[in-house]
């Protein structure tokens, strides 16, 4: 008789105990179903990325050609050329750490 009673009591204790579980769980549940329901997109991360990609192949597409054909060769293009050296280390230097801030929502 007394193991009957031992385990009941450790029935009961365990119900209670699932019984709480199921409820948070619950209220998490529905909370993730609210946050997948909206349809958001950061729209400055979306825009920094786009820049930093474009920044970075367009500036290399004009180092290369200026680099690469002889009548692109003139003073004033090297003068682009190196603007666009430092547009790209723009682009692939801070471009990319104002997007990891604005992940982190600082």
């Amino acid at each position: 008789m007394t193991n009957l009673n031992v385990s009941i009591e450790y029935f009961d204790l365990n119900f209670f105990h699932y019984q709480n579980l199921s409820l948070l769980s619950t209220s998490n549940w529905t909370n993730d179903i609210t946050s997948k329901t909206k349809n958001f997109l950061n729209w400055p991360i979306l825009t920094l990325s786009i820049l930093a990609i474009f920044g970075t192949l367009g500036n290399l597409l004009v180092c290369a050609s200026i680099s690469l054909d002889k009548q692109l060769q003139t003073v004033t293009n090297w003068f682009l050329f190196s603007l666009a050296i430092a547009d790209c280390l723009v682009s692939l230097v801070v471009l990319p750490l104002s997007i990891i801030k604005d992940f982190q929502g600082k």
